[in-house]
């Protein structure tokens, strides 16, 4: 019997000494290595162990990849070849903090060549801005920069050199709702403003100033682009896919004599806007109190083709338009070789019909 128990406890022994520890082998396992002490790395380096658990450093890795992986960043867009101006209004002057704007300005390079000859000025008033956003359309935000659009048609030829400028409002009181944003704007305000945070840069010429609203900068008739062609100095009001309210047709039909008023916009989005019934009241107010001859009364509806119709009208409107109403001077050429030759602006392309 001893010799029996002397051999079962060899066997017990044996049995012990071939069965490998819970914790002394297999990738991922809690435990001590018989080297390494509380935490171990296989030697292909795709293991680690701690007392308390255990973390593969592979998926550890799969993790990390995943979450910082980017998507690619686009290219940086070029330089702008010209000069931007910051400057600022704040209200006190009339008692209404609410209405104080940032304006910014931007000189084109062949604008700025000769500081004493007078510019058309483009301005531009952005819609609603519930996230306050600096200087929107003119370097803040995404949806694009008024400045970038203009400087290609001025590096293109297809239209002289001119100047931007456009307020930027981040007061909450005055920009976040359409019917009341841009409260009581004053352009000739903002003009002389513009004019001499400019002064011995350039010189505007006034009796070119385009304003241009876009959304919400046209929706509120005490303000805004309705405010705007009431000013002095105005030679154009563009009005960009705004809320198309019967009141705003009203009060767009009866701008000045003088003034060139072109509506445009889009059906594929902002449903539900007056469309059949801005044009009504647009063109039966006109036909009453109608333009000098040879200025616009316009409405032009659009189709974009962008992701983003609404914001895809702000170029696509300014593309077409700008060239009508600011047409490059044509070289005097020699009266032999063009006889009969005319300086006259070319005519407005034809507007689209209203879509209902």
């Amino acid at each position: 019997m001893k010799l029996g128990g002397w051999t079962v406890s060899l066997l017990v022994a044996a049995l012990a000494f071939a069965t490998p520890s819970a914790g002394s082998a297999g990738e991922g396992k809690s435990g001590t290595s018989a080297k390494g002490g509380a935490s171990a790395t296989s030697a292909k380096g795709g293991a680690s162990a701690t007392s308390t658990g255990a973390t593969s450093t592979g998926a550890t890795a799969k993790k990390r990849v995943k979450t910082t992986a980017q998507k690619p960043r686009k290219a940086p867009l070029p330089p702008l070849d010209g000069t931007t101006y910051d400057y600022a209004y704040d209200g006190k002057d009339v008692g209404h903090t609410e209405r104080a704007w940032l304006g910014r300005a931007f000189v084109h390079k062949k604008a700025a060549a000769d500081a004493s000859k007078a510019l058309p000025l483009v301005v531009f008033v952005h819609g609603i801005n519930s996230d306050l956003i600096k200087y929107r359309w003119m370097g803040g935000g995404n949806e694009g920069d008024v400045r970038r659009i203009v400087a290609d048609l001025i590096d293109t030829g297809q239209i002289p050199p001119v100047l931007v400028a456009a307020p930027s409002s981040v007061v909450p009181q005055n920009i976040v709702v359409a019917p009341t944003s841009w409260m009581a704007f004053d352009l000739d305000h903002f003009v002389e403003q513009t004019a001499a945070k400019l002064k011995g840069v350039a010189t505007i010429d006034k009796s070119k100033i385009i304003v241009v609203g876009h959304s919400g900068g046209g929706c509120n008739v005490k303000g805004g682009i309705a405010t705007a062609i009431k000013a002095k100095h105005v030679h154009t009001a563009l009005v960009v896919d705004t809320c198309m309210g019967t009141d705003l047709a009203s009060a767009l039909s009866q701008a000045k004599k003088s003034v060139n008023v072109v509506v445009t916009w889009q059906a594929l989005t902002w449903g539900k806007r007056p469309l059949t019934e801005f044009r009504k009241v647009f063109e039966r107010e006109v036909q009453k109190s109608p333009a000098d001859t040879g200025v616009l009364r316009t409405l032009d509806a659009m189709t974009p083709k962008e992701p983003m119709p609404h914001d895809a009208m702000v170029p696509l409107t300014l593309k077409k338009w700008l060239p009508v109403l600011l047409p490059v001077p044509k070289a005097a050429a020699p009266a032999a070789s063009t006889p009969g030759a005319s300086s006259a602006p070319a005519a407005p392309p034809a507007p689209a019909k209203v879509q209902p």
